[in-house]
Formats: C-alpha cells, structure tokens, sequence
C-alpha cells in the first residue's frame, strides 16, 4: 500500500507538469517539424500519467480520444483541442457540484473554516463565479485553436494560467475579507 502511495504521488505531479506545459511543447514541436502523429502519442502518455487517481475520468477519455483524432488524421488541431475540454471538464466539475455542496464550499470545509450561512452562501456564489470563468476561459480557447499557433500557445500557455491564478488570488482575498468582516460582527 505504502509503494502505490509512494508512486501516485510522483505521477500526479508529473500530470500536472505535463499538463501546464502542454502548451507550449505542442508550440516547440510544431514548430520544429514534429509531426502531429508523434504528439498525438505524447498526449497520450500525458493524459495516462494524469489519470492516475484523477476524479475527471471523462476529460482524460476525451484526451485520448482527441490524440488517437490527431494519429488518425494527421491534423493539429485535435491536440489544440486539449485546453478547450481541459477547461470545460473542470467548469463542469464546478457546475455539477452546484446541485449538492459547491465545490468551494468542500475547500472550505478542508480547510476547517466554520460554516455560517454567510459562507456557505459566499462558497455558492464564488462557485458560479468559477463555472461563468471557466465557461468563458473554454470559448476564448477554443476561438483560439483556429488562430495561428503563436496566439493558440501564448493564450493557452500563459494567459488562461495567469487568470486562473488571477482568479484564486482575488476568491482568497475575498474570502479572507469576508471572514474579517464576519468576525468583527
């Protein structure tokens, strides 16, 4: 038990490495003259390496699918594909967990917050806050995917990671204000 922990724990990492790179290995390799087939494999040990105890099975199935497209077929937009359901399979995490607890809502509860009616209304609304982004985040990156690979790669490489992180940033320092306020009432 203790090697399988002792394996996951590396190969989740590696996931999420690959998977903030993809970007821009995709941009290198096109540029280089890799060819789409080549990548499509790639995709493929990096959807496999992110599945390891992923709870978004779908969006890794939808991974390989889309590389086995670009094996079959030759063409790279099947890989610049990959952010678009990346970013919808998670907004629709968010979504889905809007008809029982929000998914901010369990973040809170991890972090042992206590669960006033302020915040649980707070963690609801920040929820749809994040399923708005991320549905917005999915259509500007699949608008991408039809621009050139310089566009696609610094949209999907640094801009989308830089609002995602803008996003978090501005949820925390609410969410900290929020719990300010609460106190001193």
């Amino acid at each position: 038990m203790q090697l399988k922990k002792l394996l996951i724990r590396p190969l989740k990492i590696l996931g999420l490495l690959a998977a903030v790179a993809y970007p821009i290995a995709v941009f290198v390799a096109l540029q280089c003259g890799f060819s789409v087939r080549m990548m499509g494999i790639v995709l493929i040990c990096i959807v496999l390496i992110g599945m390891a105890k992923s709870k978004i099975l779908w969006v890794g199935i939808c991974g390989i699918l889309l590389a086995v497209l670009s094996l079959i077929s030759n063409q790279d937009i099947f890989l610049k594909l990959y952010p678009v359901f990346m970013n919808a399979g998670v907004g629709a995490v968010f979504a889905v967990s809007l008809r029982g607890t929000p998914l901010i809502q369990q973040f809170i509860q991890k972090m042992r917050y206590e669960m006033t009616p302020k915040v649980i209304k707070h963690a609801r609304m920040a929820t749809i806050a994040w399923v708005i982004f991320l549905a917005i985040n999915t259509l500007i990156s699949l608008a991408t995917v039809f621009m050139s690979d310089l566009v696609w790669t610094v949209y999907n490489g640094l801009i989308s990671y830089c609002l995602i992180g803008l996003m978090i940033l501005v949820e925390y320092i609410i969410h900290v204000r929020a719990r300010r306020n609460e106190k001193n009432n």
